[in-house]
């Protein structure tokens, strides 16, 4: 079995600020990509080169369970690197050109027949989304747990990475398509887009190799190393560990239901498609207030569990609003309400997975960290890909054409149930599951356990 080598100045040592800072900036390399695909890629898709989109959400549905299956793989990868600089790390340096490729492929679709379209998209969102996204997510999350053992600087750390995605992802939403625009529109000007926003992540991975550090070192025995299925079946007895993951996924939806099919709701409810970057702003701006705010709270000793409850609840306020009227105030205040709940567990999940690792060695005697982390994000691309699925589903069933001048009512009604109602259902869920979660009230006598338990290994 692999063995944490802990020393009081290394392994325990907190992540100095500085440091969570150059943490937070492997948000400009993850995040763009992933803030695309989330709010703008099946607009571009079925709006811009008119595949059905009913074929681009069974597409992206069976790629994101081969990119969920990459993220296991990856965290496995991790785990088992050998190198003077970590074994997370190394990862960013090694992603830091690839991703520039991935924003390229991405919006380089041919002129071609439909299926040539959808064999090309497959193809290209695969090897960005699937190997290049998954390596530099994969990395992001768990290199917090090799940098520090100390669970509030790494919650913090956490919470202020996700603090700049939420800022990055909130420029994007309201500049993309408004930069879409200067750069001369249509597709060329995707590329063009695309290639900048490339380059940024590059210099992004660089930066974050240089700027961190790992304290926490797995040391194997000679020969020996961690099984991929034990990891993973250690995974399946950590009832924690599956919470989150079931948070996550949730979490996910929420996105679909609020950013991707939000560019939907303000082309065709709204009647304007520029109003998307309002939309989202009204989103963003208090899930980016509510998520730097996080940091401070966890710090004052308020459990994880209880805060990501609490969003919950105003989530689900958030989305009740909206069923008994949509004008324009009722709308501001529920996009609100549902940002900072977004916020809130935005800043506390990855803290909380991370908690789940402690449990985990604890009930199993397993250490897999970057497996931990890593099989968390499978719910997010998973649900990502459900959710895509039944939204381009539903569209074109209900007779939806993204070359079209107008819409039939059918299809105007999906895309306002799938704003609306669906979110009920999902923060319900959100809030079933923060019922059943106790680990902050465990936690401390875990760590004393496993401290004794590291003390006679070593």
């Amino acid at each position: 079995m692999d063995t944490v080598k802990e020393t009081k100045d290394k392994s325990l040592e907190i992540m100095p600020f500085r440091e969570q800072i150059v943490y937070a900036l492997s948000e400009f390399a993850g995040n763009p990509l992933y803030t695309v695909v989330a709010s703008f890629l099946v607009f571009f898709y079925t709006d811009v080169i008119g595949v059905n989109p009913g074929s681009v959400g069974i597409v992206i549905l069976v790629s994101k369970f081969l990119d969920g299956i990459s993220d296991v793989i990856m965290g496995n990868i991790i785990d088992h690197t050998r190198s003077k600089a970590g074994n997370a790390r190394p990862w960013f340096l090694r992603a830091a050109l690839p991703l520039v490729v991935a924003f390229i492929a991405l919006f380089t679709v041919p002129d071609v027949p439909e299926i040539g379209k959808l064999v090309y998209i497959f193809v290209s969102y695969n090897f960005s989304l699937t190997i290049v996204y998954t390596v530099v997510a994969s990395t992001l999350v768990a290199l917090p747990t090799y940098a520090t053992l100390d669970t509030k600087s790494r919650s913090t750390a956490h919470a202020l990475r996700l603090f700049f995605a939420g800022t990055i992802q909130m420029f994007l939403a309201f500049f993309f398509l408004r930069i879409i625009e200067l750069l001369g529109g249509g597709q060329t000007a995707w590329v063009k887009f695309g290639v900048i926003l490339g380059v940024i992540g590059c210099v992004a991975s660089i930066v974050v190799y240089f700027g961190t550090k790992e304290r926490v070192k797995l040391v194997h025995k000679e020969g020996e190393k961690l099984p991929l299925l034990k990891a993973l079946l250690s995974l399946l007895k950590n009832k924690y560990w599956l919470m989150v993951l079931a948070m996550l996924f949730l979490y996910v939806l929420h996105q679909v239901t609020t950013l991707t099919i939000g560019v939907y709701y303000a082309k065709y409810i709204l009647n304007d498609q520029n109003m998307t970057g309002s939309l989202i702003l009204y989103h963003h701006i208090p899930a980016v207030i509510a998520c730097f705010i996080v940091p401070f709270v966890i710090q004052i000793g308020i459990a994880k569990g209880k805060i990501a409850m609490g969003a919950s609840l105003v989530m689900l306020l958030g989305a009740v609003l909206l069923v008994f009227s949509n004008n324009n105030l009722v709308l501001i205040v529920s996009l609100g309400l549902r940002g900072i709940g977004f916020g809130v567990i935005n800043g506390v999940c990855m803290g909380m997975c991370a908690d789940t690792i402690a449990y985990g060695e604890w009930k199993t005697g397993v250490k897999a960290f970057a497996v931990n982390t890593s099989a968390v994000t499978v719910s997010q691309k998973v649900g990502s890909g459900i959710g895509t699925a039944l939204f381009g589903g539903m569209l074109a069933a209900a007779g939806y054409n993204g070359l079209a001048a107008a819409q039939p009512p059918s299809a105007l009604t999906a895309i306002r149930i799938c704003f609306v109602y669906v979110p009920i259902v999902i923060y319900v869920l959100q809030v079933v599951l923060m019922l059943a979660y106790k680990l902050d009230r465990e936690y401390p006598a875990i760590i004393e356990e496993l401290e004794k338990r590291h003390r006679a290994e070593a």
